[in-house]
């Protein structure tokens, strides 16, 4: 409704190779450095559109079109929880371990759904995200903290 303010949420997001399942693909097509493709990603905010095809699964735009990337060929069985992936000029998280066919550049620790809290979804239409970038290390102490704070 006209009445919601916009929500600004930043999200981080561990673009570690071990997550980033087709960083190297996407660098390669489009003459990057895996830096700069975290750049890119990083250095502006998306809007969210929908939320869909999963509970939770936020669809944002607009990615740099040089990173803009089609989807995969052949989708993966599985693309593990808090994925972030590209697919064409949007950006999305997968909320949990599905099917999918996005490009795989990193992994978020937030739980981008949860059924115990009054808003089940983390991202909201009409909410505006920022991402930024930590490093492994900081991805596991923060997916610790998570797991404590849900048992």
């Amino acid at each position: 409704t006209q009445d919601q303010q916009q929500r600004i949420e930043r999200i981080p997001v561990c673009y570690h190779a071990d997550f980033a399942l087709d960083s190297a693909s996407i660098c390669k097509r489009m003459k990057l450095t895996v830096e700069q493709l975290i750049t890119l990603h990083t250095e502006k905010s998306y809007f969210v559109y929908m939320i869909g095809f999963l509970p939770g699964f936020a669809y944002m735009g607009s990615v740099d079109p040089r990173i803009a990337s089609p989807r995969l060929d052949k989708p993966r069985t599985v693309v593990p929880k808090g994925s972030v992936g590209i697919a064409g000029f949007q950006t999305g998280i997968y909320p949990f371990d599905s099917p999918g066919g996005w490009n795989v550049i990193g992994r978020t620790p937030l739980n981008m759904f949860d059924l115990n809290k009054e808003a089940s979804t983390l991202l909201q239409p009409g909410d505006e995200v920022h991402f930024y970038a930590i490093d492994k290390n900081t991805f596991n102490e923060m997916k610790q903290e998570s797991i404590a704070i849900q048992s």
